[in-house]
């Protein structure tokens, strides 16, 4: 009766929560909305913070943000997931966590037996640890999609050579190789284009930037190629030994990768020889004893 009472004070306080929030929710400016798209914090300067009413309210939106490392929302981005997303999942992993136990409970109340506190501090133990299920499959799905995004920028590579080989201009080459694909990274790349267009300023910035968002390294070494051949050095060829020299690196390290795990794999592959072998001396070893 305990636990029961306690789930349900529980999700009577997350509607109190969630209605509260929605209650000082506010439109979104142009600036954020902007900086949202480019999975990129608003660069505008914090409004301060007044007496009041409006002031609490400023300070409570404040509190009400979700805290996130760097490193999580660059394996947000690699899947193309926003906080509220995660976040919303971490809430369910904790409420099947606190609610598995308190349903034990009520089976054992229908069943008249007393199930004494132990549900509660299970119920508790399991919100705890289902708060980070989300943390553990966020972070085992980031190599996978590591591995996708870069696969996809030495695409995005290629495309930009064929468009310079159709005599398009190195940011015209650049946006339209970013729009072929949707994935979250070529989308990314896109907005900063397109952002870079509109404030009449080259795009190389932009797609550094995206480098250091992204933890994409090659894109840097891209962007400063193009830059030298938009400034008429005429680096054609040399734009396309450098997509070559990534695209072998790349190769290089999934080769290295590959053969890292085969050796890995040879271990496990010895074991069952090894408990044959000890099969067959065992008897041996015996009647030699006895």
């Amino acid at each position: 009766m305990i636990g029961l009472m306690t789930a349900a004070g529980m999700v009577a306080g997350l509607g109190a929560f969630l209605v509260l929030r929605g209650a000082l929710a506010r439109p979104v400016r142009l600036g954020d909305a902007l900086a949202a798209l480019e999975a990129r914090l608003p660069t505008t300067e914090e409004p301060p913070v007044v007496g009041g009413l409006e002031g609490m309210s400023e300070r409570l939106r404040r509190a009400l943000r979700f805290p996130i490392t760097a490193g999580q929302q660059r394996m947000l981005n690699l899947q193309g997931r926003s906080v509220g997303d995660f976040f919303a999942e971490k809430l369910v992993w904790a409420a099947l966590g606190f609610l598995l136990p308190a349903l034990w409970a009520v089976l054992e109340l229908a069943f008249g037996r007393s199930p004494g506190l132990t549900p509660l501090g299970l119920s508790l133990v399991g919100a705890a640890a289902g708060f980070f299920v989300a943390d553990l499959r966020l972070r085992s799905g980031a190599e996978q999609q590591r591995r996708v995004a870069t696969d996809g920028i030495h695409t995005f590579f290629d495309l930009v050579v064929l468009e310079r080989l159709a005599n398009a201009s190195a940011a015209q080459a650049a946006a339209n190789a970013a729009a072929v694909s949707d994935s979250p990274l070529f989308r990314r790349v896109s907005a900063g284009l397109e952002r870079a267009r509109m404030e009449q300023t080259p795009p190389w910035d932009e797609l550094r930037r995206v480098a250091d968002e992204w933890a994409v390294p090659e894109l840097t070494d891209f962007a400063d190629v193009m830059q030298l051949e938009e400034q008429g050095a005429g680096l054609a060829e040399v734009l396309q030994a450098r997509v070559r020299e990534l695209r072998d690196a790349h190769l290089s390290a999934q080769r290295s990768a590959a053969q890292e795990a085969s050796e890995a794999m040879t271990l496990w592959m010895t074991i069952p020889a090894l408990l044959l072998g000890v099969a067959l001396l065992v008897p041996a070893l015996l009647g030699l004893l006895t």
